[in-house]
């Protein structure tokens, strides 16, 4: 069974239209011989919803956000006891603006399960919208009273604090978000912003620069750089910093007007059909977790088409087929994702994967290339291929040669033990001696490694 914090992460990962964070999230999958790792993403292109020559952006959009209620709702009629369906629920209504009805759902949840941090979480994101910042805080005590601070909530936390002119406990409180092991530009700024309201310039100019540091083209940290010297008498420093963040300012103009002339983003389309998948995705692990396996892996399919850029829902959806002994159907899913995507490197790897499986070597291969035209600079293609031709010995040489690429694109310990392994097979022993104490000085308590490395040194030189 799926823990219920991986479900309520996947139901409101990402909550807000307007806001969106690179995703850096990669493809799991072993390397030959290697423990597992993440592969990062790439930029894929996006493709057009099947009907969007039928339907105006707008319409799109408000279809598309009925989906993601209508799924929710089915979720709570059919497990009305579970309080991960109201989470996604009251998510799910919070993402279309109604911002009543999602409260509603959310206290649903609490009332199950009193200690849903997320809950609290997003409950005080719709006191601070609605103008409340005493509920806001009072919301953010809660979630923090149940579970380890998130930047998230001690973020909006000090943010409400500093509104009700509590400077000083805005400061303490996000000294505290400042030292989370994740702790993102937003809290160094909103630091900047409540010492400012001290008094303390001097650390006010430290919390925008240490702002900058994470995010380097950070508008407002730069305007508050610049009002920081100013009140600290640095005019010089202080007109460098006036002149980037008018900059700046003016880039954010331009790119606001941009996709203002876009019609395409008028209604944040890109990013509807971004969240959307991610609610849909949440109703598929509660569909998941009750074991309603075919209603899941529909909606694991509906949200890899509706999110191109996102390889988790993609790794589901091959879960799924693995898990059930079914990968020809797998492939039947990936080759139509393929069709309407045929931009699409993800797709292909995972099909690649699949008719691997099943041992079609050849197609495998096909799709693997297939990721290299699409993505010649992304490690992942090159690394598939390479291990498609050591696990079928054939085409050695190549596999030598690509998993060289690999390592120069990414050189990690498991991309070493690859070309290692690559080496040996076309013995060329001290290639391989030398990749795999590379991998050990990265990693040197992986026992594979260490197998290879005592193999290595027990083997004749050619």
């Amino acid at each position: 069974m799926i823990p219920a914090i991986l479900l309520v992460g996947a139901i409101i990962a990402g909550l807000q239209w307007r806001k969106r964070t690179p995703s850096q999230m990669g493809i799991p999958n072993p390397a030959v011989g290697t423990a597992s790792q993440a592969t990062p993403a790439i930029p894929t292109q996006s493709p057009s919803a099947p009907d969007a020559r039928a339907a105006s952006p707008d319409a799109q959009a408000a279809a598309l956000k009925q989906e993601a209620i209508s799924a929710a709702e089915a979720v709570a009629e059919a497990y009305p006891n579970d309080p991960l369906t109201y989470a996604l629920l009251g998510s799910a209504f919070y993402n279309t603006g109604r911002a009543d009805e999602a409260a509603k759902h959310l206290k649903q949840c609490l009332e199950l399960s009193p200690n849903m941090v997320e809950a609290y979480d997003i409950l005080a994101r719709v006191a601070y919208e609605k103008g409340d910042p005493e509920e806001t805080v009072r919301l953010c005590i809660e979630a923090l009273k149940r579970g380890p601070a998130t930047p998230d909530v001690a973020n909006r936390m000090g943010r409400a604090q500093m509104d009700l002119g509590k400077t000083e406990e805005a400061v303490r409180t996000l000294q505290q978000a400042v030292r989370l092991p994740n702790a993102t530009s937003e809290g160094w700024y909103l630091l900047g912003q409540a010492q400012m309201q001290s008094g303390d310039f001097e650390k006010a100019k430290e919390g925008f620069q240490r702002a900058i540091g994470l995010v380097p083209d950070h508008t407002q940290a730069y305007f508050g750089l610049f009002t920081a010297c100013q009140r600290l008498g640095q005019t010089e420093e202080a007109g460098k910093f006036r002149e980037q963040f008018q900059k700046l300012e003016a880039i954010d103009r331009k790119d606001l007007t941009d996709r203002s002339a876009q019609q395409d983003t008028l209604t944040g389309l890109p990013m509807v059909r971004e969240t959307v998948a991610r609610t849909l995705f949440g109703a598929a692990q509660i569909y998941r977790v009750h074991h309603e396996t075919l209603k899941a892996a529909e909606l694991f399919r509906r949200s890899a088409a509706l999110d191109a850029d996102n390889p988790v829902y993609r790794s589901a959806l091959e879960a799924f087929y693995v898990e059930s002994n079914n990968p020809a159907g797998g492939v039947k899913v990936f080759e139509q994702l393929a069709a309407e995507q045929p931009r699409n490197s993800l797709n292909y790897i995972f099909l690649g994967r699949l008719q691997s499986q099943l041992e079609h070597f050849d197609a495998a291969e096909r799709s693997f290339q297939k990721v290299q035209v699409l993505a010649p600079q992304w490690t992942e293609g090159h690394r598939a291929l390479a291990e498609l031709y050591l696990r079928t010995n054939r085409k050695l040489d190549q596999a030598r040669v690509l998993a060289g690429k690999v390592v120069e694109f990414e050189p990690s310990d498991s991309h070493y033990y690859l070309l290692a392994v690559a080496c040996a097979q076309n013995n060329d022993h001290t290639g391989a001696v030398e990749a795999v104490k590379k991998a050990l000085g990265l990693n040197p308590d992986e026992k594979q490694y260490q197998r290879l490395f005592q193999k290595l040194q027990q083997t004749p030189l050619p």
